[in-house]
């Protein structure tokens, strides 16, 4: 998991499910809004229409999470002063998906946020 400074509150995410920026990459589809801090801030929202049970929707919540958080931390070299909240919306392909198609997708989603900052 993420450090909790790292995840996005409850009321942030509903109000950025509203925004219009949105880009799919791989199994998700992104929600992005730009912020003032020194660091991104996730949120991962896994629906039941996804997986109906609960056993399996955590585990690819928490699988997210551990590859963003391993991503970022061999990221942390790229300093840059532009940062964003994020939310991750998986399609129904991740449950059959393995760690390292999740692990190539956070990868994707780092340089599509590279591309928008230069």
């Amino acid at each position: 998991m993420i450090a909790q400074k790292f995840r996005l509150h409850r009321w942030r995410v509903q109000k950025l499910l509203k925004q219009p920026n949105s880009k799919k990459i791989g199994f998700f589809i992104v929600k992005y809004k730009p912020n003032r801090l020194l660091y991104n801030r996730w949120a991962i929202v896994i629906s039941k229409k996804v997986e109906k049970r609960a056993v399996i929707r955590n585990l690819k919540r928490r699988q997210i999470y551990e590859s963003i958080r391993l991503q970022t931390k061999a990221h942390l070299e790229d300093k840059v002063d532009f940062h964003f909240d994020l939310v991750l919306i998986p399609y129904k392909e991740i449950v059959s998906c393995n760690y390292e198609k999740i692990g190539q997708n956070t990868r994707d989603i780092l340089k599509f946020l590279l591309s928008i900052k230069s």
